[in-house]
């Protein structure tokens, strides 16, 4: 993806849904966009008149955008971005806000469901973008109509449903470089009158952008398959049900591009560019052998009851059972040599059900109440293993400053028990934390060879949820806006580790990270309960029939953690719940051939928690940051010059730091630091060009996008012996050129995406960072591709 907010071609207006393409341009007034009806607010409404900033498209516009997935998303949304490491390793962004906990003992920022069922857990939340109704995107705190996690925002997947009435079918298919081929398609059969049936399905794939020096499969490929069936059952007039199947599978070869940038690849080359060949592998007994990559399930089934009481009155349920398996192993050295391999074995399972009452009589109040049931368990398994010979030659270099000794006395020592000669991997680091020369002085002779050693953290959560939001026309200008939502937890965590060397070989009576345990041995747990309200105040007013204008405030907040003591990793502590008081006002304005949305927001944060990896424990540790300040402007034009020509422009201003000092008047470890991927500038163009001839309509859409710097760490590359972990300023050029033909039956596109091959990285440190050798990933090269369709 690309770190920045892109609101391109015709998708780039939050504020409005994208003209019917099945129009032809001399149909197509020269008039504003009409407008898309939403259920943000659990009630269908026209997107101008709800109080929040929020974004949303419709089937026809992800089509004509080619949106497949997050990343693609983020692109055309404002204050969205979406860091794709890997399926697997996701980062979801509102307004420089990252949800990307890996740990089954932590929480989400950025609530994601899919048909209101929350699929936040990062591991199990990227999903591929199929068959689409309609995907709403809401920011700022929205707890009172998402629940729980919605800290700064949540993203709605609605997807198509069977549909009782016709007939319907379509095909796609896709074909690029790098060995690019997609498939994807849907049937939908209405049975009886009353029951309907629809199968969908997509298939991708692609080869690695990165090479890999060592022979194997190229870096940061794609190869998933997802399907879906749907039925729905209308017994009677008021009553009807959807019941929603998911299962998708991802299992690209080759790894991610983790490339060191202090280290070359392979001894006697340069270090190189983050996009230049790398060299990782596995090796050993490792995970059974498994080789680099991805191997993921997600499924879940949803089921959706609404009943009409009468006039005024209507019920609905949302019914939910959810399961992912992902393991992503990994080299995060970042060059050649075996030291270091990581995997990430996550599953979790959760169910959830929520009833809701609907009330709505035509009158001025309008509103809901109900409750919800959450239940949610999950691990997180994390081996690592060394070549002991690599790792002792690697440490040479401070061995020898450390003994006062020069680097050839320290391999000579080494050279004894047979270490391989640290040329070509001196490093300025300690990446190890570990005195292999003190033991080697005092005659402790280490093992040689491969050593492994293995933690895990397991989590349970059980929430109930009670909440109510209610709107009352004042007049029929003023509307007045009041949610409230009350959540009780119990949460549970446990951590375990345990380690071991290769056979015959003698165990360390200290281990390399893990606290001295058994193998197997529980290192910690815990068991806490927490609850606490969220609410939310709007006020709209419409000032003309062209122009309305709306102010809220409402308090987000991200459930308390049971984390782990990192002095003694025995001992849990307790994160306090992440608190945000968020302030905003907004203006919608659509005028003849323009379209204007505008908001200005202010928030301020207690209790900001973040995340980092504990290179003594390995394990991923949750601290309090403390307190944070943020505001910002967001502002998209769409105006239509002729019956042919439509122009975007958006403009993003997020200024996100840590204050200088906590609510005690203490200093804080991040103090005036930005936020981590959160540019403070981004600006976006478009124009969406729709020419009819004789054989069809003819779009072309040419975009850029451009965003200021990005550190992809909240420490801002300050602490850090290398300071490079940031992505400069920087700009992409896309271009979409598509055909429909008349009866819009078939249609058929050529695209350019980073259409003049800009080079740029996609996140940077990462775990490698947390030994001193930073790493790196590419982001995507310029790939071009053909896309061929039809509907039946």
């Amino acid at each position: 993806m690309r770190f920045q907010t892109r609101l391109l071609a015709a998708a780039a207006l939050t504020a409005c849904a994208a003209p019917a393409f099945a129009q032809t341009a001399a149909e197509q007034p020269v008039a504003a966009t009409d407008v898309i009806t939403v259920t943000a607010q659990k009630r269908e409404q026209s997107l101008a008149d709800v109080p929040i900033n929020l974004t949303a498209y419709n089937s026809e516009r992800l089509d004509v955008l080619g949106i497949e997935q997050f990343d693609e998303l983020s692109d055309f949304v404002p204050g969205l971005e979406v860091q794709e490491q890997s399926p697997n390793n996701p980062g979801f962004v509102i307004r420089g806000i990252t949800s990307d906990d890996g740990a089954a003992t932590g929480e989400a920022r950025v609530a994601v469901f899919q048909d209101g069922v929350s699929i936040s857990r990062a591991r199990g939340a990227y999903v591929e973008l199929f068959d689409i109704e309609r995907v709403e995107v809401a920011k700022g705190p929205q707890a009172t109509l998402f629940g729980r996690g919605a800290l700064i925002g949540g993203i709605n997947i609605i997807q198509n449903k069977a549909d009782l009435d016709e007939y319907t079918a379509s095909v796609e298919t896709t074909f690029g470089d790098y060995n690019r081929f997609e498939a994807r398609g849907h049937v939908n059969l209405p049975v009886t009158d009353s029951f309907a049936l629809r199968l969908a399905g997509a298939h991708k794939q692609r080869d690695g952008y990165v090479d890999n020096l060592l022979g194997t499969p190229a870096m940061n490929a794609v190869e998933l398959s997802a399907f879906r069936i749907s039925a729905r059952w209308e017994p009677t007039a008021n009553l009807s049900f959807d019941i929603i199947g998911n299962y998708q599978t991802d299992t690209p070869e080759g790894g991610t591009s983790f490339r060191s940038g202090v280290l070359p690849p392979v001894f006697g080359s340069p270090v190189g560019e983050p996009w230049d060949p790398a060299a990782l592998s596995t090796f050993g007994p490792f995970e059974g052998g498994a080789p680099l990559g991805i191997d993921r399930q997600v499924y879940g089934v949803t089921i959706l009851g609404d009943y009409v009481i009468n006039d005024a009155w209507s019920v609905s349920s949302i019914s939910g059972w959810r399961g992912f398996e992902s393991v992503e192993i990994f080299d995060p050295d970042g060059f050649g040599a075996q030291l270091l391999t990581v995997a990430e074995d996550a599953s979790g399972r959760q169910w959830s059900q929520e009833v809701r009452f609907n009330y709505d009589a035509g009158g001025p109040l309008t509103g809901f109440f109900g409750g919800s049931y959450f239940y949610e368990s999950g691990s997180q398994r994390i081996p690592l293993a060394t070549n002991e010979a690599v790792a002792q030659a690697f440490l040479a270099p401070q061995l020898a400053a450390g003994a006062g000794l020069t680097v050839g006395q320290v391999e000579g020592l080494l050279a004894l028990q047979g270490v391989p000669n640290a040329a070509g991997f001196d490093n300025p680091f300690n990446p190890l934390g570990v005195s292999v020369l003190g033991l080697l002085l005092n005659g402790v002779v280490l093992p040689l060879g491969y050593y492994e050693e293995e933690t895990a953290n397991l989590g349970q959560t059980t929430a109930i949820d009670l909440f109510g939001d209610i709107t009352f026309a004042v007049t029929d200008r003023l509307d007045l806006t009041a949610g409230l939502r009350w959540t009780r937890e119990e949460k549970e965590a446990s951590v375990y580790g345990w380690f071991a060397d290769a056979p015959n070989q003698v165990t360390f009576s200290n281990t390399l990270f893990l606290p001295a345990t058994p193998n197997g041995q529980l290192v910690s747990s815990g068991t806490r309960e927490f609850d606490d309200f969220t609410w939310r105040v709007a006020a709209q007013y419409d000032v003309s029939d062209v122009l309305n204008v709306w102010a809220s405030y409402a308090r987000g907040r991200r459930p308390d953690v049971i984390s782990f003591d990192t002095t003694d990793p025995s001992l849990f502590v307790e994160v306090p719940a992440e608190l945000v008081d968020s302030y905003e006002v907004g203006g919608f304005w659509q005028w003849e051939a323009t379209t204007l949305q505008a908001s200005v927001f202010y928030s301020e944060y207690q209790n900001f928690q973040t995340g980092r990896f504990e290179p003594n424990q390995a394990r991923f540790i949750t601290d309090n940051a403390g307190q944070a300040t943020q505001y910002g402007f967001e502002a998209q034009l769409d105006h239509s010059f002729n019956e042919i020509a439509t122009l975007f422009a958006t403009y993003a201003y997020n200024y996100s730091e840590f204050d200088e000092t906590d609510d005690q008047g203490n200093p804080q470890e991040f103090a005036g630091n930005t936020f981590r991927l959160s540019p403070d500038h981004a600006i976006s163009l478009g124009l969406l060009n729709e020419f009819e001839t004789a054989i069809g309509r003819i779009s072309i859409i040419p975009t850029w996008t451009w965003q200021s710097e990005v550190f992809f760490d909240n420490d801002n590359d300050l602490t850090d012996a290398v300071q490079d972990e940031t992505q400069t300023d920087y700009g992409i050029v896309d271009l979409r050129i598509r055909w429909d033909s008349s009866s819009e039956r078939f249609h058929a596109s050529v695209f350019a995406d980073n259409l003049f091959d800009e080079d740029y990285i996609i996140d940077a440190g990462n775990t490698g960072d947390a030994f001193g050798i930073p790493t790196f990933i590419a982001g995507s090269p310029r790939m071009v591709g053909l896309r061929f369709g039809a509907n039946f």
